[in-house]
């Protein structure tokens, strides 16, 4: 099951740290935060066909590049816009 192995929860916690890091050193001059984009289809593994649109995903993105000068830093956000308890 994805997502259950030790490799992949610390990496995840990495760039959770990292993330939080980078936006504590830079202050509230820049925003950094983390996208979670969820399961894709995409190319980059022959016929999946599982997953959401990465339209969908990429609107995450486009939501986090416009953020207000007062919008979070140093969080970590799925897709949908809900901010992730971490």
């Amino acid at each position: 099951m994805q997502g259950s192995g030790l490799a992949y929860r610390s990496s995840k916690t990495a760039v959770n740290a990292v993330t939080m890091l980078t936006a504590q050193a830079l202050g509230d001059g820049i925003k950094v935060n983390a996208l979670a984009p969820g399961l894709r289809r995409t190319n980059l593994i022959d016929g999946m066909s599982t997953g959401g649109d990465p339209a969908e995903a990429a609107s995450g993105a486009v939501r986090l590049a416009f953020l207000p000068d007062d919008g979070p830093t140093g969080a970590f956000w799925p897709w949908d816009g809900t901010r992730a308890p971490w």
